[in-house]
């Protein structure tokens, strides 16, 4: 039976003021239906709370199913404590909407305060503000409700969260994953997850630590960022100092933190230590949940002490043996994350044994599949007036390869950039239209994509160099390597960068190919003889407009319009045709519809003008400036000619051709 606007009849509204019913009889008497109300006292303060149950025009325009709370804050100043009585309810017990919620306030300053509170913080629920004053003012206006919650909802881009989720609210698709690593620690094993940058890695920690509280476990966060800045030996008094804080138990019942700690006795005094605070909580097994591991690990950490292994080793030792030691009772476990496996792959250090060295298996954070994009999109589109058609969750997946974050900036980005009236449905055509653009965005894609390869390029440099041959199409290359080098294809396919399809291998990320394409398309080797004369061909071309901005804007620069059009002439015509052309504009000589100026009048100018406009430009001598420019004139015009071009010239042209390049990229 579709419900109509209404207020149940077992509704208790007999606290509520003569104003707060008005309100409500708004609210039921529109697009909603009130199902319950509650009364809660926080702190000094009392609150009621009504839940609304959306009809078909809420549900439809903003995504929303469940029932949502409204608060009713009944005090002339608006304070943030109003905001905790919207968790008063367990929401998910409930099942009640837990990305959204109303507040109406006595303060007519709601909106402006509320603003302020929420606006440092993106995880925040979708909260839409009213003051008693404006709803009592708007009861003969129908659509003063709604045009609000469109407002506040169709304003928010809820896929440009970037920063790690402490929260439910917008944490996708990982839900096995979490469940797997609590099972792990629950039965005694140690774990780590590895993945790409941006990959979810520290919001599926913050989830498997709320998890915890659920599992009768308590866990411990702990930023290897900062733990760098420490001594092995102080790094694991941290360990317990954190976990006495944390949980119940005297700081005088520790050794570690009341006596004086050497390396003869620290060992002993964190085996007891933390089997002393396993006890004194209920014997509630302890998750250490180490975040950036990378920071703490020999040859990545940028502190010398652990970079060189010896801290690494001398800690790691100690957390080892006291997991062993205390084992059968399962007094603690460690999780690690981090971009780069090395710390558990590696099996000696500095002659010593790895600690760690295959303890347990890495898992690898899985791309998200169609359907968990699908339901990401769905939720967080649909709170934002726009729906995604199948075909466009589809193609996000296959450019991005699941990854959540460049999915979710990509959506971001078309959010921006289509201002139509919401709600509206994103097409394949809209996706088409704005995904290049996207790509080459400076801001946003650019910034992303080298975040997320980086430890590829930093740290497994030949699978880089890998995945740049096969994104410009050198397969022969790829294989020959793929082929000696069998594990340089573990990492590649357990990032989830590139697949494999019987023999034959193909990125699953294609916006990194892409990327990789066009930054290195000049790499490629085995070109046949045309394909060297079209790339001769194309980077002249290329070069030639820019070359002519800098040295138009150099000798003017340096010697004024006048007489730097003298030189200019002087280079192209004849000395007694000055006259001819003395007349024209500066500007016209270096275009090459007006005049016919070409590379080697270019170089040329360099040359004669080195000393006083050149010289700091090109951040090299003469010679080696006379050196390359030669090379690339020797090279002129080689689509005229079907002459061979041999590998070893060609790769002088590449080499000479590069440099001007980024020289003139630089100016």
């Amino acid at each position: 039976m579709k419900i109509k606007p209404d207020i149940n009849p077992n509704a208790d509204l007999s606290f509520f003021t003569q104003d707060e019913w008005d309100i409500i009889q708004l609210f039921a008497h529109r697009d909603w239906y009130v199902t319950r109300t509650e009364r809660i006292a926080i702190a000094n303060s009392s609150y009621k709370l009504v839940l609304l149950k959306p009809l078909e025009l809420i549900k439809n325009a903003f995504n929303i199913n469940r029932e949502v709370i409204l608060v009713f804050s009944p005090y002339d100043t608006f304070e943030p404590r109003s905001i905790d009585a919207i968790d008063y309810l367990d929401i998910q017990e409930l099942r009640l909407e837990e990305i959204c919620s109303i507040i109406v306030s006595n303060d007519n300053e709601i909106e402006t305060k509320l603003s302020g509170i929420l606006k440092s913080n993106q995880e925040t629920r979708i909260i839409i503000p009213f003051s008693y004053k404006e709803l009592l003012e708007a009861l003969s206006n129908p659509d003063y409700i709604i045009n609000r919650i469109r407002a506040k909802f169709y304003s928010r881009d809820l896929f440009g969260i970037q920063d790690p989720l402490k929260k439910d609210l917008y944490f996708f698709g990982r839900k096995d994953l979490i469940h797997s690593l609590l099972n792990r620690h629950l039965n005694g094993e140690n774990s780590g997850v590895f993945g790409l940058r941006k990959t979810g890695k520290t919001s599926i920690l913050y989830s498997v630590e709320r998890a915890l509280d659920r599992k009768k476990s308590v866990g411990l966060f702990i930023d290897c960022q900062t733990l760098h800045l420490k001594s092995w030996i102080n790094a694991l008094i941290f360990i317990i100092e954190e976990l006495q804080k944390s949980l119940v138990v005297k700081k005088s019942e520790l050794k570690i933190l009341t006596n004086e700690v050497t390396k003869d006795f620290v060992a002993d005094y964190f085996h007891e230590d933390i089997k002393t605070i396993f006890k004194r909580n209920g014997k509630k097994s302890i998750l250490l949940i180490f975040d950036e591991i990378e920071h703490i690990t020999f040859d990545t950490s940028i502190s010398d002490n652990w970079k060189k292994g010896i801290d690494f080793v001398k800690f790691w030792q100690v957390i080892r043996s006291s997991f062993q030691k205390h084992r059968t009772e399962n007094i603690f476990t460690y999780l690690i994350t981090g971009t780069n496996p090395r710390c558990i792959e590696v099996r000696t250090i500095e002659q010593t044994d790895n600690p760690i060295f295959a303890q347990f298996s890495p898992i690898y954070i899985p791309a998200f599949d169609v359907l968990q994009t699908t339901e990401m999109l769905d939720k967080l589109g649909g709170y934002m007036g726009i729906k995604f058609e199948d075909i466009v969750c589809s193609k996000l997946v296959e450019d991005f390869g699941g990854h959540p974050l460049l999915i979710r900036q990509m959506c971001s980005f078309l959010n921006k950039k289509i201002v139509d009236t919401r709600p509206i449905s994103v097409s394949k055509v809209d996706y088409t239209k704005y995904r290049d653009d996207f790509f080459v965005n400076e801001q946003g894609f650019l910034i992303y994509i080298s975040m997320v390869i980086e430890v590829l390029e930093t740290w497994y440099q030949d699978e880089f160099q890998m995945i740049t041959w096969l994104s410009i199409g050198d397969y022969d290359t790829f294989q020959e390597y793929a082929n000696e080098v069998p594990e340089y294809i573990t990492h590649l396919i357990n990032y989830g960068i590139i697949e494999k399809s019987g023999i034959d291998y193909g990125f699953k990320i294609e916006a990194i190919k892409e990327y990789l394409a066009k930054k290195n398309k000049y790499q490629k080797l085995n070109l046949s003889n045309k394909e060297k004369q079209e790339e001769i061909s194309a980077r002249r071309n290329a070069i030639e407009p820019k070359l002519r901005i800098v040295v138009r804007r150099q000798l003017k620069a340096t010697f004024g319009e006048e007489n730097a059009k003298r030189k200019v002439i002087s280079e192209i015509y004849r000395p007694q045709d000055y006259n001819l052309h003395s007349s024209k504009k500066y500007t016209d000589f270096f275009n090459p519809n007006k005049h016919n100026i070409y590379l080697n009048n270019l170089f040329e100018l360099i040359r004669k003008n080195w000393e006083n406009s050149f010289k700091n430009i090109f951040d090299s001598d003469i010679e080696e400036f006379n050196a390359k420019s030669t090379l690339l004139n020797k090279f002129r015009k080689p689509d005229a000619h079907a002459a061979q071009i041999k590998d070893c010239d060609f790769q002088s042209f590449r080499g000479a051709m590069e440099w001007f390049e980024q020289q003139i990229e630089e100016y």
